[in-house]
C-alpha cells in the first residue's frame, strides 16, 4: 500500500494532486486548515484510506503534532513507498520592506519554510522505525526562489530557504545511505486563487502586476489539473534524482 500526505489540499494545486494520486489507487492523508468532501468520497469510491488532519500550519506546536500524527498513521498502514507533498503557502505579504507587519512576516515564513522544515524533521523521525517504507518528499518551490522580485521579500526568501533546505537534506539523507529522497518543484504561473491574490495588488506594492494580469487576460496561466499530473507522474512513474529542482515547464 502506498501513501500521500498533501499540505493544503482544499483547493487549487493541492487539491489537484491530491485527487490525482487518488485515481492511481494512493490512499490520502489530508494536513490542511479544513477537510475537503469531494476527496473523501473519491478515496470511498477508489476503496483507498482517507484521513483529515486539521491543522493551521502558520502554527509550530499544531504542525509538528500533525506531522507526527501522519507518520504514525504511515508507519501502522506499513506503507512501501510515502509521498509527502508540501504544497501549502502564502504569497502574502506583498508590500516592499519596510511596509508590512511584522506578524504577516511571521505567517509567510511559518506557513512557507518553517512548517516545511518541520514536517520533514517529523516524518524522517518516524520512518526511522521501518525499513520497508520509502519517503519521497516534494517540497513546492517557486520561480521566486531564485531571483528577486520586487514587493516579494518575504515570498522570495522563504521559496530561496524551500530550495536549500531540498538540497541540506538531500545531502545529509545521501550521506547517511538513506532509501528516502526529496526533490523541489516549481509550479510555474497556475490559474488558482493565489493568482488572483497577486491580480488584486496595487502596482506600489507589486511592480510586476501588470505582468501577471496579461498573463491571465492572454489565457497564459496553466490549470492546475495539467501541473498537477506532471509532478504526479513524476514522482510515481519515474526514479526522481534526490535535492533536484524541477521546473513544470520541462516536465510537459
Amino acid at each position: 500500500m502506498d501513501y500521500a500526505i498533501v499540505t493544503g489540499a482544499t483547493r487549487g494545486l493541492g487539491e489537484s494532486i491530491a485527487k490525482l494520486f487518488i485515481e492511481k489507487g494512493i490512499s490520502l492523508i489530508n494536513i490542511s486548515r479544513s477537510d475537503n468532501e469531494a476527496l473523501k468520497s473519491m478515496c470511498e469510491g477508489e476503496g483507498v484510506s482517507y484521513e483529515f488532519v486539521p491543522c493551521d500550519l502558520s502554527n509550530p506546536d499544531e504542525t509538528g503534532k500533525a506531522a507526527k500524527k501522519a507518520g504514525e498513521k504511515v508507519l501502522e498502514a506499513n506503507a512501501e513507498r510515502v509521498f509527502l507533498i508540501q504544497n501549502a503557502g502564502v504569497v502574502t505579504p506583498i508590500n516592499p520592506s519596510g511596509q508590512v507587519e511584522n506578524a504577516e512576516l511571521e505567517t509567510s515564513v511559518n506557513v512557507n519554510l518553517l512548517s516545511p522544515m518541520i514536517v520533514t524533521n517529523e516524518m524522517l523521525k518516524a520512518l526511522q522505525g521501518t525499513d520497508r517504507s520509502k519517503l519521497i518528499m516534494v517540497n513546492v518551490s517557486s520561480g521566486a526562489g531564485s531571483r528577486p522580485v520586487y514587493g516579494w521579500s518575504t515570498y522570495c526568501s522563504t521559496k530561496a530557504g524551500i530550495n536549500m533546505l531540498t538540497e541540506t537534506v538531500s545531502l545529509e539523507l545521501s550521506k547517511m545511505g538513506s532509501r528516502h529522497k526529496v526533490i523541489a518543484f516549481s509550479p510555474g504561473v497556475m490559474d488558482t486563487d493565489m493568482q488572483g491574490t497577486i491580480r488584486s495588488s496595487s502596482e506600489e506594492a507589486f511592480a510586476d502586476v501588470e505582468n501577471f494580469k496579461r498573463y491571465k487576460e492572454q489565457g497564459m496561466l496553466r490549470g492546475a489539473d495539467t501541473v498537477a499530473g506532471a509532478l504526479v507522474d513524476l514522482v510515481t512513474e519515474t526514479d526522481v534524482e534526490s535535492g533536484k529542482l524541477y521546473h513544470v515547464n520541462d516536465l510537459l
